[in-house]
């Protein structure tokens, strides 16, 4: 055997490569058979092998295989039985466990009926020392079954992702995290179910760690202390959170000094706004802000204004403002978006990708869409009401699309509603021509709630088909947004978008094979 293959480093190295974290099921499975096979292969091999091919875990079987026989998952003892039997097991057995658990740094993904058993029997170790003392990474649902693994010591612990049904089981062992986990960096917690019961984690429990950079609890509420002592955390780079309707006020502004993506989630947009108002934020670059309710016109524009005297006027790039459709309201819409609603966010700068989706009409046209992204020659995304749709005879023309891809050169993704009212003359090739070194080579264009007559369908489809051609791969997809309000002759016109989109499909793949 060559020298060089006796570098613990450089297997590593080779062995990493036979089973990335990213495999699931029947690959993982080939790829940790391989890697079982490597490690049966000679002595160099064992030890760097078996670190690879145990670093990452997607169930808790393997372990209790480890164990006697009588121990592997179809034979395991039921009920009072099983409790004996994990006590008869001897310190040699538990070594044996040892030797496998130490070199585990990723726990992702278990299931809970799989790991039943495995959790019973791996949660009673004879002694404190930890079972798993190198874990890094634990991803998983906190359940009645995983509750008593997951209270065991995890000293090494810098990623915890957990979905919880019972908050209250939940709260109650934040202690032990706490306790034996002390230096989390990344926190996410969700719920696997609406839940009324939990609203916010506790003060004592979040300000306990000091190195976060990454906490993601968009249906949890923190408090102000909770904000306060994240504000004093350096290393904070992602934060989401809910807001609370009732949000006290602050003494004295919160300074973010490193916080680079902000996620915000509250019933109403106005406690998203006061809260933006005092706070700094210096180096901030995708913001979203989700909301359950619609915005009025003084909201919107309080925003914009929360979000420059927050100093993140010249740093954002990414901007979310989405509404949720799960509960559209009964009453028609009257509130009409326009450009001067949207003016004041023309004075970010840096932005190059842009969602909105709010339940209002949107009466932008082809000149007030052109001004609007004037500000941004590098914009790369423009969505607006994918949702909600547009349910307005407006929208951006065939000569305005061509208009703003030459304005917006790096621009990817639009979704917009498409004016095609009167288009009926084939388009010039010279104009699609001029497209080629315009268009990125991954094009995106979301036809939203748009009006099309059939008179205009020949020339529309000729227009994407060339723009279709100036592009190495071109997705059209058509009438978006599912709670678009129905209007006469909706099915007739996504009928008619659904032909253009089959047609420009088949003559890009005809001009691919030719």
């Amino acid at each position: 055997m060559h020298q060089a293959l006796k570098i613990e480093e450089l297997l590593l190295n080779i062995f990493n490569h036979c089973c990335p974290s990213t495999l699931r099921t029947n690959q993982h499975k080939k790829a940790t058979s391989d890697l079982a096979a490597l490690a049966r292969t000679c002595r160099a091999f064992k030890e760097p092998a078996l670190d690879v091919l145990w670093s990452v875990l997607i169930d808790l079987s393997p372990l209790t295989r480890c164990l006697p026989e009588a121990s592997h998952p179809s034979r395991l003892f039921p009920g009072d039985r099983l409790y004996s039997f994990s006590r008869s097991l001897t310190q040699t057995d538990w070594d044996i466990l040892y030797g496998y658990t130490r070199r585990i740094q990723s726990v992702q993904d278990f299931d809970n009926e799989l790991d039943r058993e495995s959790i019973k029997i791996l949660s009673m170790p004879p002694t404190t020392r930890p079972l798993f003392p190198n874990l890094r990474v634990l991803q998983c649902a906190y359940t009645e079954i995983t509750m008593p693994l997951l209270q065991l010591p995890l000293p090494s612990l810098v990623s915890l992702q957990v979905d919880f049904e019972n908050s209250q089981l939940f709260q109650s062992s934040l202690v032990s995290f706490l306790k034996f986990s002390p230096n989390i960096t990344r926190l996410c917690i969700s719920m696997c179910q609406t839940e009324g019961t939990f609203s916010k984690i506790e003060r004592s429990y979040i300000c306990r760690w000091q190195n976060l950079r990454t906490v993601i609890c968009p249906e949890i509420t923190l408090d102000v202390d909770a904000l306060v002592h994240l504000s004093h955390i350096p290393a904070l780079t992602n934060l989401s959170f809910m807001l609370s309707v009732t949000l006290q006020t602050f003494s004295s502004p919160l300074f973010f000094p490193n916080l680079h993506e902000l996620a915000l989630h509250s019933h109403s947009l106005d406690p998203i706004s006061r809260l933006l108002s005092h706070t700094r934020l210096a180096t901030m670059t995708n913001f979203l802000a989700a909301i359950g309710s619609c915005p009025s016109r003084q909201d919107l524009s309080f925003f914009f204004d929360s979000i420059q005297t927050s100093g993140a006027d010249h740093t954002i790039r990414c901007l979310w403002l989405t509404q949720s459709v799960t509960h559209p309201s009964s009453n028609p819409r009257s509130v009409l978006l326009g450009l001067e609603d949207l003016r004041p966010c023309m004075a970010f700068s840096n932005l190059s990708f842009i969602t909105l989706d709010i339940e209002w009409n949107v009466g932008l046209t082809n000149s007030t869409v052109l001004e609007f992204v004037s500000t941004w020659p590098r914009l790369g995304h423009l969505q607006i009401n994918v949702g909600w749709g547009w349910n307005s005879q407006g929208g951006i023309t065939p000569d305005g699309l061509l208009r703003l891809l030459q304005t917006c050169r790096s621009l990817c993704h639009i979704a917009v509603a498409f004016d095609t009212r009167g288009y009926t003359e084939l388009p010039p090739s010279q104009a699609l021509a001029s497209l080629e070194l315009t268009l990125p080579p991954m094009f995106l264009f979301d036809v939203l709630d748009s009006i099309i007559e059939a008179e205009s369908v020949q020339a529309v489809t000729s227009f994407l088909s060339g723009i279709a051609a100036a592009t190495y791969d071109f997705n059209f997809l058509y009438w978006g947004g599912p709670y678009v309000v129905e209007a006469p002759g909706m099915d007739e016109y996504m009928e008619r978008w659904e032909h253009i989109g089959d047609r420009v499909e088949h003559q890009r793949w005809s001009e691919v094979h030719e």
